[in-house]
């Protein structure tokens, strides 16, 4: 007779589990940080935008937060939206994408993480209540129980975690 036995089989699906639970934390990890570049990107693109839109309306509410059709968000076109805002933050609700809503506030744009409880982003670009080395730069804070900020790469410093 040819064929396996119920051993060599045993054996090999043994190995690819081992495998597969090696292999499976990274490819998330990998995964989440390709996700996260999705969140950067963007905001780093509204933060161009607010850029752009302080220069034109110097001190202007408009550059920040404002009412439903006088904000940061239909102020120019960085951000393309294919879903409506889930999460309640409490601020101007921006687009949303699949795995990202973007909401603004007075002081800082905020990318939330689908499902609302992984981790946010968020940029504190032109705002003069933050400490200079946060200023232009890309923050991380941890909503879940997982440290995505530390897995993401971004680095702890003045007790915020801040792309480097």
């Amino acid at each position: 007779m040819k064929g396996f036995t119920l051993i060599e089989v045993m054996v090999v699906v043994l190995i690819m589990g081992i495998l597969s639970a090696v292999i499976m934390p990274k490819f998330d990890q990998t995964v989440e940080k390709t996700r996260a570049a999705e969140g950067i990107t963007a905001l780093r693109a509204l933060a161009e935008q607010q850029a752009s839109c302080l220069a034109k309306y110097p001190d202007s509410e408009k550059c920040m937060q404002g009412p439903e059709n006088n904000n940061l968000f239909t102020y120019g076109d960085a951000m393309a939206s294919t879903e409506t805002p889930m999460c309640d933050y409490g601020t101007t609700a921006g687009p949303a994408t699949k795995n990202f809503e973007y909401w603004a506030d007075g002081q800082y744009i905020i990318a939330i993480r689908r499902p609302c409880n992984k981790y946010s982003l968020e940029t504190t670009t032109y705002q003069s209540n933050y400490n200079e080395p946060e200023l232009n730069r890309i923050g991380c804070s941890n909503d879940g129980t997982k440290d995505w900020c530390a897995i993401l790469g971004f680095v702890k410093e003045n007790n915020r975690y801040l792309l480097p």
